[in-house]
Protein backbone atom coordinates (compact mmCIF):
# COMPACT_ATOMS: atom_id res chain seq x y z
CA UNK A 1 0.00 0.00 0.00
CA UNK A 2 2.87 2.36 0.86
CA UNK A 3 4.68 2.00 -1.94
CA UNK A 4 1.34 2.01 -4.16
CA UNK A 5 1.21 5.45 -2.75
CA UNK A 6 4.94 6.66 -2.80
CA UNK A 7 4.90 5.46 -6.83
CA UNK A 8 1.82 7.50 -7.21
CA UNK A 9 3.68 10.85 -5.26
CA UNK A 10 6.86 9.93 -7.70
CA UNK A 11 4.77 10.05 -10.63
CA UNK A 12 3.02 13.31 -9.97
CA UNK A 13 6.14 14.78 -8.71
CA UNK A 14 7.98 13.96 -12.18
CA UNK A 15 4.91 15.39 -14.53
CA UNK A 16 5.29 18.62 -12.27
CA UNK A 17 9.28 18.97 -12.73
CA UNK A 18 8.54 17.97 -16.80
CA UNK A 19 5.77 20.58 -16.66
CA UNK A 20 8.43 22.96 -14.96
CA UNK A 21 11.20 21.90 -17.42
CA UNK A 22 9.14 22.92 -20.45
CA UNK A 23 8.16 26.06 -18.90
CA UNK A 24 11.27 27.03 -18.49
CA UNK A 25 12.45 25.88 -22.09
CA UNK A 26 9.65 27.91 -23.59
CA UNK A 27 10.68 30.95 -21.52
CA UNK A 28 14.42 30.74 -22.74
CA UNK A 29 13.23 30.21 -25.85
CA UNK A 30 12.04 33.43 -26.08
CA UNK A 31 14.62 35.33 -23.69
CA UNK A 32 17.10 34.05 -25.95
CA UNK A 33 16.12 33.69 -29.27
CA UNK A 34 13.85 36.88 -29.18
CA UNK A 35 15.86 38.25 -32.09
CA UNK A 36 16.93 35.43 -33.47
CA UNK A 37 16.45 32.67 -36.29
CA UNK A 38 15.21 29.45 -34.53
CA UNK A 39 15.68 25.90 -35.82
CA UNK A 40 14.83 22.68 -34.61
CA UNK A 41 16.96 19.41 -35.03
CA UNK A 42 15.42 15.95 -34.63
CA UNK A 43 18.45 13.55 -34.23
CA UNK A 44 18.14 9.50 -35.17
CA UNK A 45 16.97 8.95 -31.95
CA UNK A 46 14.79 11.34 -31.70
CA UNK A 47 16.01 13.71 -29.48
CA UNK A 48 15.25 17.52 -30.51
CA UNK A 49 17.20 20.49 -29.91
CA UNK A 50 16.72 24.12 -30.57
CA UNK A 51 19.18 26.08 -32.14
CA UNK A 52 20.07 29.73 -33.95
CA UNK A 53 22.78 28.12 -36.24
CA UNK A 54 21.10 26.20 -39.40
CA UNK A 55 21.64 22.75 -39.48
CA UNK A 56 22.28 22.58 -43.05
CA UNK A 57 22.12 24.70 -45.70
CA UNK A 58 18.40 26.11 -47.17
CA UNK A 59 17.12 24.64 -43.67
CA UNK A 60 13.78 26.63 -42.85
CA UNK A 61 13.80 28.32 -39.29
CA UNK A 62 11.26 27.75 -37.53
CA UNK A 63 8.07 29.96 -37.18
CA UNK A 64 7.22 31.14 -33.43
CA UNK A 65 3.96 32.25 -32.09
CA UNK A 66 3.71 36.73 -31.21
CA UNK A 67 4.21 36.91 -27.40
CA UNK A 68 1.51 37.64 -26.28
CA UNK A 69 1.50 41.01 -23.98
CA UNK A 70 -1.85 41.99 -21.81
CA UNK A 71 -2.09 45.18 -20.75
CA UNK A 72 -3.66 46.00 -17.47
CA UNK A 73 -4.90 49.52 -15.81
CA UNK A 74 -4.88 47.73 -12.04
CA UNK A 75 -2.31 49.92 -10.55
CA UNK A 76 -4.07 53.12 -12.12
CA UNK A 77 -7.61 51.51 -10.76
CA UNK A 78 -5.82 50.54 -7.35
CA UNK A 79 -4.88 53.99 -6.82
CA UNK A 80 -8.16 55.25 -7.76
CA UNK A 81 -9.80 52.81 -5.48
CA UNK A 82 -7.37 53.77 -2.72
CA UNK A 83 -8.53 57.84 -3.64
CA UNK A 84 -12.30 56.66 -3.25
CA UNK A 85 -11.59 55.28 -0.44
CA UNK A 86 -9.82 57.92 1.32
CA UNK A 87 -12.47 60.71 0.42
CA UNK A 88 -15.11 58.15 1.46
CA UNK A 89 -13.61 57.91 4.80
CA UNK A 90 -14.99 59.77 8.19
CA UNK A 91 -13.66 63.22 9.11
CA UNK A 92 -12.34 62.65 12.63
CA UNK A 93 -15.25 63.16 15.18
CA UNK A 94 -15.01 67.49 16.46
CA UNK A 95 -14.45 67.61 20.43
CA UNK A 96 -17.48 68.29 22.41
CA UNK A 97 -17.46 71.47 24.53
CA UNK A 98 -17.39 69.01 27.52
CA UNK A 99 -14.40 67.42 26.56
CA UNK A 100 -12.21 70.09 25.31
CA UNK A 101 -13.22 71.50 29.10
CA UNK A 102 -11.63 68.25 30.30
CA UNK A 103 -8.52 68.54 27.99
CA UNK A 104 -7.83 71.92 29.14
CA UNK A 105 -9.03 71.79 32.84
CA UNK A 106 -5.70 73.17 33.64
CA UNK A 107 -5.41 76.17 31.24
CA UNK A 108 -3.81 79.45 33.31
CA UNK A 109 -1.99 82.33 33.12
CA UNK A 110 1.92 81.49 33.36
CA UNK A 111 3.43 85.44 33.49
CA UNK A 112 2.77 87.92 35.62
CA UNK A 113 2.75 85.87 38.80
CA UNK A 114 0.19 86.30 41.95
CA UNK A 115 1.31 89.51 43.43
CA UNK A 116 4.18 89.77 41.35
CA UNK A 117 5.74 93.40 41.12
CA UNK A 118 7.26 94.62 38.04
CA UNK A 119 10.17 97.04 38.30
CA UNK A 120 11.84 99.25 35.61
CA UNK A 121 10.01 98.40 32.77
CA UNK A 122 8.79 100.81 31.03
CA UNK A 123 5.35 100.23 32.60
CA UNK A 124 5.56 96.93 29.73
CA UNK A 125 4.21 93.42 31.43
CA UNK A 126 3.98 90.55 29.02
CA UNK A 127 1.27 87.68 30.08
CA UNK A 128 1.55 84.63 28.79
CA UNK A 129 -0.77 81.51 29.60
CA UNK A 130 -0.71 77.70 28.63
CA UNK A 131 -2.11 73.91 29.24
CA UNK A 132 -0.54 70.42 29.48
CA UNK A 133 -2.33 69.54 26.30
CA UNK A 134 -1.79 71.08 23.14
CA UNK A 135 -3.96 74.37 21.56
CA UNK A 136 -6.49 72.90 18.87
CA UNK A 137 -5.95 74.53 15.18
CA UNK A 138 -7.88 77.53 15.34
CA UNK A 139 -8.09 78.50 18.95
CA UNK A 140 -7.54 81.68 20.47
CA UNK A 141 -7.24 83.52 23.74
CA UNK A 142 -9.16 86.32 25.18
CA UNK A 143 -6.83 88.34 27.56
CA UNK A 144 -8.81 90.36 30.10
CA UNK A 145 -7.02 93.37 31.75
CA UNK A 146 -8.23 95.43 34.75
CA UNK A 147 -11.86 94.18 33.17
CA UNK A 148 -11.43 95.08 29.77
CA UNK A 149 -11.04 92.24 27.08
CA UNK A 150 -8.15 92.50 24.91
CA UNK A 151 -8.20 91.41 20.82
CA UNK A 152 -7.84 87.86 20.99
CA UNK A 153 -4.58 86.11 19.82
CA UNK A 154 -3.33 82.44 18.66
CA UNK A 155 -0.17 83.04 20.23
CA UNK A 156 1.19 82.42 23.81
CA UNK A 157 2.28 85.64 24.98
CA UNK A 158 1.26 89.47 24.64
CA UNK A 159 3.40 92.38 25.77
CA UNK A 160 0.87 95.16 27.39
CA UNK A 161 1.77 98.71 28.56
CA UNK A 162 0.05 99.95 31.61
CA UNK A 163 0.20 102.55 34.29
CA UNK A 164 1.30 102.28 37.03
CA UNK A 165 -0.10 100.77 40.13
CA UNK A 166 -2.41 97.67 40.61
CA UNK A 167 -3.44 95.66 37.85
CA UNK A 168 -5.76 92.30 36.86
CA UNK A 169 -5.05 89.86 34.10
CA UNK A 170 -7.38 86.88 33.30
CA UNK A 171 -7.92 84.69 29.74
CA UNK A 172 -10.54 83.04 28.08
CA UNK A 173 -9.58 80.04 25.70
CA UNK A 174 -11.65 80.14 22.82
CA UNK A 175 -12.42 77.86 20.49
CA UNK A 176 -11.95 77.70 16.18
CA UNK A 177 -15.80 79.48 16.62
CA UNK A 178 -15.06 81.78 19.23
CA UNK A 179 -17.23 80.09 22.11
CA UNK A 180 -15.30 79.83 25.71
CA UNK A 181 -13.65 76.90 26.25
CA UNK A 182 -12.23 77.27 29.78
CA UNK A 183 -11.42 80.58 31.79
CA UNK A 184 -8.26 81.20 33.66
CA UNK A 185 -8.26 82.38 37.27
CA UNK A 186 -7.35 86.01 37.61
CA UNK A 187 -3.87 87.21 38.71
CA UNK A 188 -3.03 90.56 40.41
CA UNK A 189 0.05 92.51 39.84
CA UNK A 190 1.89 95.67 40.32
CA UNK A 191 3.53 98.27 38.13
CA UNK A 192 6.12 100.67 40.15
CA UNK A 193 9.11 103.11 38.39
CA UNK A 194 11.77 104.11 40.85
CA UNK A 195 11.22 107.64 42.25
CA UNK A 196 13.32 110.18 40.53
CA UNK A 197 12.97 112.10 44.12
CA UNK A 198 14.24 109.21 46.13
CA UNK A 199 17.64 109.68 44.11
CA UNK A 200 18.25 113.47 44.48
CA UNK A 201 20.38 114.38 47.41
CA UNK A 202 18.59 115.77 50.56
CA UNK A 203 19.35 119.32 50.78
CA UNK A 204 21.75 120.61 53.48
CA UNK A 205 19.96 122.38 56.53
CA UNK A 206 22.04 125.96 57.14
CA UNK A 207 22.11 127.85 60.46
CA UNK A 208 20.87 131.30 60.93
CA UNK A 209 23.65 134.12 61.32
Amino acid sequence: MDNGMNNGMNKGLTIKVGMAAMLALACTLYCVFAMAEVYKVVDAEGNITYTDQAPVDGAAPMKLPELSVIHTDYQDKASESDAEADAAAPAPAELTPRELRKMYRDFHITRPLPEETFWGTANTVVVSWGSSAAFQPGMQVRVIVDGTAQEGTGDGMLALTLDRGEHTVSADLLDDRGRKVMGAEKVTFFIKQHSVDAKAPKPTPHSGT
